[in-house]
């Protein structure tokens, strides 16, 4: 029978894994959350751009500045093509990272069952074999008084 130190062994080497997991999976999330900010403040200056262009729309600006504003909605619009492209790759990173995560946990709390029941199984043998000791040195008392 395994002992229970070389399971408490696996566990700890499992738990590490689960600590780099969890550490991978926070950055996955901070690289996410950053690119994540950098769209929405793309998102913000491209309604402020577009805001502009249409208050110029209205009070009959020049087409310079029209033109003007209208290719710096085009290259912010690029801009978010590609941020959103960025966000969909961290995303993904970011989901593959958790669910490493996850089978990491899993895998801890599978070596702290057997743990558990190793533990369990150990304190009834200890039981049985005490019951047995005892049962044993009552008998041997109950003979041995009997014979007198």
């Amino acid at each position: 029978m395994t002992s229970i130190r070389a399971f408490n062994k696996i566990r700890d080497h499992q738990e590490r894994i689960k600590n780099q997991a969890q550490l991978d999976y926070q950055e996955a999330l901070h690289e996410f959350e950053l690119v994540a900010e950098q769209l929405y403040l793309l998102l913000q200056k491209k309604e402020q751009v577009e805001k502009e262009y249409s208050y110029y729309l209205a009070s009959s600006g020049t087409v310079k500045t029209l033109a003007t504003h209208y290719a710096f909605i085009e290259q912010i619009k690029k801009k978010i093509d590609i941020v959103q492209t960025e966000l969909n790759q961290k995303r993904f990173v970011m989901e593959r990272k958790q669910q490493k995560l996850t089978s990491a946990h899993v895998e801890v709390k599978k070596f702290e069952k057997i743990i558990e029941k190793k533990h369990l199984k150990r304190q009834m043998a200890d039981r049985y074999r005490e019951n047995q000791t005892n049962d044993e040195i009552a008998s041997r008392m109950y003979l041995n008084h009997g014979n007198r």
